[in-house]
């Protein structure tokens, strides 16, 4: 019999998940259990956190032990939770900072919406589940909010107060082990709060410009040319000040039913300006802040070399000219099927081939011609340098991947940020006018997909995609990072303060 250990000595108090059979181990999941587990077939316990664990594996047995100290003595082998909630756009440019830290040395862990589990630990990434079904969300905004700013802020309240509780204990937890927090839009004041609370560092990661806009455009929902300068800096006012409300007054309400989530009063403080923001979004489309502890760097992309189609989808692409790619990402809305019904009439009367990504929405039909394949999940790196051009619905992730292909794409937006990236990918002169999902018909969808089909509008494509694969990504935001944890006084080699003051820590199991 062959023995397999994977020894590795620093300590994690975090819920983790467990491959293959989808089992999820939390603080409620008796010692027991969680320490003796059996894989079929040989298959690796994958997820367990790699940096609290050793794991033995025998034949087709694995018994996992436990070996718990303070922290890792190597100075640059950070512990970041990198805290992020919502949609796959949301959380893939996270999942990306994760690899390139992984790949300086550090030990990342991913705190984000359950159903992204596999997601993460197929990068080889320790994942924190958090509650709340992201699909209904989705729904929800693409249905309801559309562009009315006071409209989204009353459905992302509506969604979170039934579970903030619960994802505010995990992340606090989170926090006594770790050495920094990178924290997303919807979870800055969160992560600000702990981060105080800890003395640990902080930076927050912006995926459309909010927190230090530029001064050249308004607020991401007037997205417009038509309004001036003071006009501009009054929107951005107005949203900031909005925001702020609204993430105090939820706070103060959770914490009114549960004082155990925190101190009363939930402290605020400007990113950009009292600590760290990463701008993951390209100069190409909207200019850098300029407040003082900014830094765009550009969109954060990881390459998936490893994927291989499936032989139909290669046959598929090699039986014909390039196709037309179809995409609508995380977005679920009452409007898939008829949206699924034009664009595919647009493309059967305009002769062209396409590829459909189904997405979240399980965008389907009954029945569809050969000259259209229907897919799942494709890495986009891999798919879209072999397009045409692409119908899509304008997030962010999306709109960056055409645009760093170097494809026009008819932009479809839907509700939230997506009327704002279509109005900037239009401005780089890469594609055709967006069409409004309200205003779309078979004879617009031909007009604006011959438009993004002339030379004119691949060769700036190609300008584009040359600028934003000139941008540092992920590795320059990793050196960021490391700098504002050093200029924080805090180190891999120096414990939280909950741990000096505690001594040994006992597992949360």
């Amino acid at each position: 019999m062959k023995w397999y250990r994977k020894e590795v000595s620093s300590y994690c108090a975090i819920p983790v998940v467990i491959l293959p059979k989808d089992r999820r181990v939390t603080e409620d999941t008796p010692r027991k259990e969680h320490t003796q587990r059996h894989a079929s077939d040989g298959q690796v316990l994958a997820g367990l956190c790699q940096t609290c664990i050793g794991v033995t594996f025998r034949d087709s047995k694995a018994t996992i032990a436990f070996r718990f100290s303070t922290r890792s003595t190597e100075r640059h082998n950070m512990r970041i939770l990198m805290f992020t909630y919502g949609s796959r756009g949301d959380v893939q440019p996270f999942l990306a900072l994760g690899v390139a830290l992984r790949q300086a040395g550090h030990i990342p862990i991913l705190a984000a919406p359950e159903r992204f589990a596999p997601f993460a630990i197929s990068h080889h990434i320790d994942f924190l589940p958090l509650p709340g079904n992201v699909e209904t969300l989705a729904r929800q905004i693409a249905d309801e909010a559309r562009n009315q700013p006071l409209r989204l802020v009353w459905i992302i309240y509506r969604f979170a107060m039934p579970i903030g509780a619960e994802i505010a204990r995990r992340i606090k937890r989170a926090a006594r082990t770790v050495d920094m927090i990178v924290s997303s839009f919807l979870t800055v004041a969160l992560s600000h709060l702990y981060a105080q609370e800890y003395g640990i560092a902080e930076c927050t990661v912006e995926l459309f410009p909010f927190f230090d806009p530029p001064v050249e455009i308004a607020s991401i929902m007037w997205p417009t040319d038509l309004i001036g300068l003071t006009g501009r800096r009054l929107s951005h006012v107005f949203t900031q000040t909005v925001f702020r409300l609204s993430q105090s007054l939820s706070y103060r309400i959770l914490r009114s039913r549960f004082p155990d989530i925190g101190p009363a009063r939930l402290s605020w403080a400007t990113p950009g300006r009292h600590f760290g923001l990463l701008q993951a979004y390209s100069a190409a489309l909207v200019p850098p802040g300029c407040a003082p502890l900014t830094v765009q760097t550009g969109t954060w992309t990881f390459p998936q070399s490893e994927w291989q189609p499936p032989p139909e989808l290669q046959a598929f692409l090699e039986a014909g000219p390039p196709p037309v790619v179809v995409s609508f990402g995380s977005m679920v809305s009452r409007d898939t099927p008829s949206l699924m019904t034009m664009i595919i009439k647009t493309l059967c009367q305009t002769g062209l081939r396409g590829i459909i990504q189904r997405g979240w929405a399980d965008a389907t039909v009954q029945r569809v011609p050969n000259t259209i394949y229907l897919a799942d999940e494709i890495p986009h790196d891999w798919l879209l340098p072999q397009a045409a051009a692409m119908i899509h619905h304008g997030g962010a992730g999306t709109t960056a991947s055409a645009l760093r292909a170097g494809v026009p794409s008819v932009i479809v937006p839907l509700a939230a940020d997506q009327p704002f990236w279509a109005w900037r990918a239009h401005k780089t002169g890469a594609n055709p006018p967006p069409i409004p999902v309200t205003e779309l018909s078979v004879e617009r969808l031909q007009s604006a997909l011959q438009q993004a089909l002339d030379p004119a509008y691949r060769s700036r494509a190609a300008i584009v995609s040359a600028m934003m694969r000139a941008e540092g990504g992920a590795p320059a935001a990793v050196q960021h990072i490391e700098r504002w944890a050093r200029d924080n006084g805090r180190s891999g080699s120096e414990p939280a303060p909950a741990q000096r003051s505690a001594g040994k820590l006992e597992p949360h199991f």
